[in-house]
């Protein structure tokens, strides 16, 4: 067994960011940059209005002047300011050429076709000049950045409908067992309906991972093999169950006739002891244990940092300290990963709640989790008020 940050350490290792490809602009929310993203033209393209208003000059400020045309967005004025006339103009539409200032309808005088202006005119007040929000060829999306919906925003102003970005990794999940049964079934005698297949697909979803190959097979060799090859085109293949040392435990000998090369087996943690991790060429795989809680743990740990690694995107946030608001018993020889609920406290301080589990199977008592506390190997209690390290759960925090 190897210590669960040099298990996370290797996974990291092993997780590169997928080759780039081009995907519509549609598409691309949520992924990374991977291309300079600069502008096609000024923005705005010409001096725009930013008011409702009338486009004047400033020798007028204080005259009763006629309304010699009107623009509105999208629309040209035919011609020239000239002194002593005004243009009705309307917000976002291009002044007309000799335009000093927009005046505010609300700041006017109006009767019939003359407009009485304002006995003060401020040059270029309520008008955005061409390149003043963006010149020409400036550079406003970088490589590596993530693509936000306003970013989508950006790219769409400078007529972008394809871009190339680090794409999210496929993933497979591959539930082993003879005992599963699907939801909708009706369990027979020494069955259970599959819990880790949903789930897992829920968390795939959560960190923002395609939509899940799912797959079920029983414990035979050959039919784990079978659904490991069906998902050699994955980035990522989750299997559950089946990796410990029973005599059904037969993801091992799977992987090895798969050709994968197993990178570690085993951590010295409580959820997850029997995590297993192998890769074939870029393909990652991860054996799960069939444990629901020791399954969440080990892709909340291992999984989400290895597929946001792929995707491009940073190592995984660092823990936070938190302060126990109940006391937990360490476990011997292994780092415990306690179910909690973690909520702010006095001063910008964490408390964190411990859930209390019968065991490893037990995620009725966990599932209002939104973090894992670190426990480190030991014997003694950990009293009520002791700090000890604790990480978000996917996209948590969580209303509290």
């Amino acid at each position: 067994m190897i210590p669960p940050d040099e298990a996370l350490r290797l996974v990291c290792q092993h997780a590169v960011a997928l080759a780039p490809r081009d995907v519509a602009l549609e598409e691309a929310c949520g992924l990374q940059l991977a291309q300079p993203v600069a502008a096609d033209r000024h923005y705005p393209p010409f001096a725009r209005a930013m008011m409702d208003g009338y486009a004047v000059r400033l020798g007028d400020a204080g005259r009763t002047v006629p309304v010699v045309g009107q623009v509105a967005a999208g629309d040209r004025f035919a011609g020239a300011m000239e002194p002593g006339g005004c243009v009705e103009i309307m917000t976002g539409a291009p002044c007309p050429p000799g335009t000093e200032a927009v005046v505010p309808k609300e700041h006017v005088r109006r009767s019939g076709s003359q407009v009485s202006l304002p006995g003060q005119l401020r040059a270029g007040q309520h008008i955005a000049e061409a390149g003043s929000e963006c010149p020409a060829g400036r550079v406003v999306l970088q490589p590596g950045q993530t693509i936000t919906p306003m970013a989508v925003a950006v790219m769409a102003s400078f007529g972008i409908v394809s871009v190339r970005v680090v794409p999210r990794p496929s993933v497979a999940i591959i539930t082993t067992g003879g005992e599963l049964v699907p939801a909708a079934s009706e369990p027979g005698e020494g069955q259970i309906r599959d819990s880790n297949g949903p789930m897992l697909a829920a968390l795939a979803r959560d960190v923002a991972l395609e939509r899940p190959s799912c797959l079920h097979v029983e414990d035979q060799l050959e039919a784990i093999l079978d659904a490991l090859e069906r998902s050699a085109d994955h980035n990522l293949v989750l299997l559950t169950g089946g990796v410990s040392v029973g005599t059904y435990d037969l993801v091992p000998a799977a992987l090895e006739r798969y050709g994968a090369e197993v990178v570690f087996h085993k951590v010295r943690q409580k959820p997850g002891k029997p995590l297993l991790f192998a890769r074939k060429q870029n393909q990652l795989v991860f054996g799960l244990p069939g444990n629901p809680l020791s399954c969440h743990f080990c892709f909340h740990r291992y999984v989400a940092p290895a597929a946001q690694r792929m995707s491009g995107k940073p190592a995984p946030a660092q823990a936070l300290p938190g302060t126990l608001t109940a006391p937990v018993e360490p476990k011997a020889g292994r780092t415990y990963f306690v179910t909690a609920r973690a909520e702010p406290g006095e001063e910008g301080q964490w408390l964190v709640h411990p859930l209390p589990t019968t065991s490893s199977a037990d995620i009725f008592a966990s599932w209002p989790a939104n973090c894992y506390a670190q426990v480190p190997p030991g014997k003694e209690p950990i009293p009520a008020g002791h700090v000890l390290p604790f990480t978000w759960i996917g996209s948590a925090p969580w209303p509290y």
